[in-house]
């Protein structure tokens, strides 16, 4: 009877044989499936890591100014790559704990962690709140993988889009666990983390914990407090959900669920912990966050450089463009600039208030925030804490008393506008309503600069640009392309193409000196024709008058149209054209007779360079913007700083005399208020038709300033508007605030340059000795002087006129070492 149990017992052994075998079998298979798996996908993957052994991501190349402060960036990612050894230990540790606790312990891939991201995901109803991915995997994915889930546009139907869609994703995932895995094996944990923290995306356009901490915080990575890098590292997450400028109250959230986990792996004690839980943080102001100084430079500095090295090399390569900007020079530029514009609209008259606060919400206004205008409307939506002097305001008509005056509201302040403005205020109609100004209107102030009253200060219908250079390098220290970057980027001083007006006569008069006229020779300025192809041409001045017979350098100061043509017609149209396109002139230059008035359409870098030329010697000077050119390792690309000389377009001696000459448009012609400055200086202005156009460029033996003022669509200025009441004050006004600090000096005298004592108007010798007021040392070209002025000896240099100082006598010879 013993023989069933006998069989049932072998009947169990036998069915977990074949349990085990079929176990054995199958974990066989699942191997084989799985290596076969790997084999397959890896033989897709990169044979090295390359890529991130030698991590090189896209780094931003920056502008930095004279003096070292950065002015402007390039970039597709604004990242800043930081050492790990420079960030303090809590920065790490705050990404460790919020992204991958055991870090250390696993070698690419976490098991535990996923099944406990699974437990969690499976217990909020299949709602996915916590990833398994280490961080060695987010690496993988955001470099090696990235983009390798995307399916592109394809002829399917919604369910097979999904299902190919997980197929990738699940493909995905198995290539970044092989590669996560074979990461861990070629780099340190360390160097890992190093990449992690310089790579990962944490908003608003940053990249790495570096340029995080400069746009959340402003502040440098290694100054981050731990509630700091507690917030930073949340937003890994989501950098959109856990923006603290979006939502402060889950930033915080996320930032607790950080510090808790720290405190819990032991990074912080726990007052650390309570101290950060209750440390206030302090962002950067958005508005500030795409700040771009002096951006007319940046932009221009982006333009050449990506003609040079390519926008690949521009947006990606970490170049770094150590610029000639002065950031001194560029503010004065860009405040002269704008003042001049809203000092010419007012004296254009007043156009009316810009809008007014309905009855119910003055009460809001008064006492409230300051509403700073913006855009090109003047809107007055943004508020401030406090006025600055520069800055231009909304405020509100909140008195008209009967005397005339107008008492405005500007919200922290009620102030008087000045009594000159008041008039035009209280004078203005509409012309539509014809209402006057009433209570409740805005109208557009600034401060004066007692802070006692406030005066218009009207958004400028009218745009005008700057240049600053030095003439001896060509080194551009400031430019300004218009009245307001946000407003217009279009730069005026570069991309504008303007009539140059009687700016070009300098050119001229160079080219007549080359031609051996002299500044004494006399011509007659009257109505002067010229037969053209199309007619008969004859020009006449500025004002249609006429002054007969006049030395060329009256001509030159007074800026008398007649005496340039007849120069152009006497040594031709061609040489002009030659000395123009030497100094770097490259824009279209009509070949007619009518250029001689400045019909040709020239930029204001163009001319100011062509001055430039002329200032320094007669060479062809080139706008520079940038000396110097880096990489990422601080290796040298390209070095500007020591180009040589231009070539000689004119002569030293030619140059030097349209110089002098030109000194006299400063001392006694049409740009007699550049005197004020104190200094020699030498220029011209320049007016074109009808008033559309005017210039003046000027320039010390240090700095050369170029002026342009006009309208966008050519109209008119405005009647008898020209380039010396307009373009010259605001030339003053920049060199009495940013000329530099130098010795007063007057130009530089070549050799072959000969000196006489001359009476200004007439043109005659005045002798050695002659009274300072009514007579002038007069240089020549040396053997162009006149007949008239070799009858007593020839002066050559100031030296022949004032005798050298006797030498001290040599000291005795001393044989004692006490005389050394």
């Amino acid at each position: 009877m013993p023989r069933p149990r006998r069989r049932r017992r072998l009947r169990v052994v036998s069915v977990l044989r074949l349990l085990f075998l079929l176990l054995v079998y199958g974990a066989s298979l699942g191997a084989a499936a799985i290596y076969l798996a790997v084999t397959t996908i890896n033989k897709e993957l990169p044979p090295d890591l390359s890529q991130l052994l030698d991590y090189q991501p896209n780094r931003k190349s920056v502008v930095l100014s004279s003096d070292g402060e950065e002015v402007g960036a390039f970039s597709i990612e604004n990242r800043r790559i930081v050492a790990l050894e420079r960030m303090p230990p809590h920065v790490p540790a705050a990404f460790l704990s919020a992204e991958d606790r055991r870090f250390y312990k696993h070698q690419g891939f976490d098991l535990m962690g996923i099944a406990r991201a699974a437990y969690k995901n499976f217990k909020s109803d299949g709602a996915i709140k916590q990833g398994g991915s280490t961080i060695t995997q987010q690496i993988i994915k955001q470099t090696l993988l990235a983009g390798e889930e995307q399916v592109g546009a394809l002829d399917l139907t919604p369910p097979e889009y999904e299902k190919l869609r997980k197929s990738q994703k699940y493909r995905r995932k198995m290539k970044e666990l092989i590669l996560a895995v074979r990461l861990e094996r070629e780099l340190t944990k360390a160097q890992i983390l190093s990449i992690y923290l310089n790579h990962i995306y944490l908003g608003h356009g940053a990249y790495g914990v570096g340029a995080a901490a400069e746009t959340y915080f402003g502040k440098e990575v290694e100054d981050l407090t731990v509630a700091e890098a507690a917030m930073l590292a949340g937003l890994v997450a989501s950098p959109t959900k856990y923006a603290p400028h979006r939502n402060m109250a889950l930033a915080r959230e996320r930032q607790r669920y950080v510090l808790r986990h720290m405190r819990e792996d032991k990074y912080l004690s726990d007052a650390e912990y309570e101290s950060a839980l209750t440390e206030p943080i302090a962002l950067v102001d958005e508005s500030d966050l795409n700040h771009l100084a002096s951006p007319y430079f940046v932009e221009t500095v982006r333009q050449l450089a990506t003609k040079r090295y390519g926008n690949r090399d521009l947006f990606k390569g970490g170049l770094k463009f150590y610029s000639t900007l002065d950031t001194r020079m560029q503010t004065a530029a860009e405040n002269a600039l704008r003042r001049g514009l809203e000092g010419l609209d007012r004296r254009l008259g007043f156009r009316g208030p810009i809008g007014s606060v309905q009855q119910a919400l003055r009460g809001a206004w008064t006492g409230g925030p300051a509403h700073p205008l913006s855009g090109t409307s003047d809107d007055t939506s943004a508020l401030a804490d406090q006025l600055l002097p520069e800055q231009r305001y909304g405020a509100m008509i909140v008195e008209l008393p009967k005397p005339g005056g107008v008492v405005v509201d500007l919200g922290p302040k009620r102030l008087p506008v000045d009594d000159k403005d008041a008039k035009e205020v209280r004078g203005w109609t509409s012309e539509k309503t014809k209402q006057a100004a009433k209570l409740g209107d805005l109208l557009p102030v600034r401060l004066a600069a007692d802070g006692n009253t406030v005066s218009l200060a009207q958004r400028p219908v009218l745009q005008g640009s700057m240049v600053v250079l030095e003439q001896s390098t060509g080194r551009v220290r400031a430019i300004v392309g218009g009245y307001d970057w946000t407003g217009s980027q279009f730069n005026r001083a570069t991309q504008a193409k303007r009539q140059v007006g009687s700016t070009i006569k300098p050119f001229i008069y160079a080219a007549g000196f080359e031609a051996g006229r002299t500044p004494v020779e006399r011509m007659h300025d009257g109505p002067y024709s010229v037969t053209t192809a199309t007619g008969v041409w004859t020009p006449a001045n500025y004002d249609n008058k006429y002054m007969g017979s006049v030395t060329m350098m009256t001509a030159l100061a007074y800026s008398l149209n007649t005496i340039s043509v007849q120069l152009v017609v006497s040594f031709g149209l061609d040489r002009l054209i030659e000395i123009l396109r030497g100094f770097g002139v490259t824009s279209a230059i009509p070949r007619h007779i009518s250029i001689s008035l400045g019909t040709p359409d020239l930029t204001l870098l163009e001319v100011s360079a062509g001055y430039a030329g002329i200032a320094s010697g007669g060479r062809r000077v080139t706008p520079r913007f940038f000396d110097l050119v880096t990489d990422t390792t601080g290796r040298v690309v390209e070095d500007l700083s020591e180009l040589p000389l231009g070539p000689q377009v004119i002569s030293p001696e030619v140059a030097y005399v349209t110089t002098h000459l030109m000194k006299g448009v400063v001392q006694r012609g049409t740009a007699r208020y550049a005197g004020t400055l104190g200094r020699p200086a030498a220029g011209k202005t320049g007016t074109s038709a009808n008033y559309r156009d005017v210039w003046f460029i000027g320039f010390t033996a240090d700095l050369l300033v170029g002026v342009w003022i006009g309208r966008d669509d050519s109209t008119p200025i405005g009647d008898k508007i020209t380039g010396g009441g307009v373009a010259v004050p605001i030339w003053v006004e920049f060199m009495q605030k940013a000329h530099p600090r130098t010795p007063i000096r007057d130009f530089a005298i070549p050799p072959n340059v000969s000196f006489a004592r001359v009476e200004p108007w007439s043109g005659d010798p005045a002798g050695v000795h002659a009274d300072p007021a009514y007579s002038v040392w007069m240089p020549f070209v040396r053997g162009t002087q006149p007949s008239k002025f070799l009858m007593g000896p020839q002066i050559r240099s100031f030296e022949d006129l004032v005798p050298a100082p006797q030498l001290p006598a040599p000291a005795a010879k001393c044989s004692s070492l006490l005389c050394l």
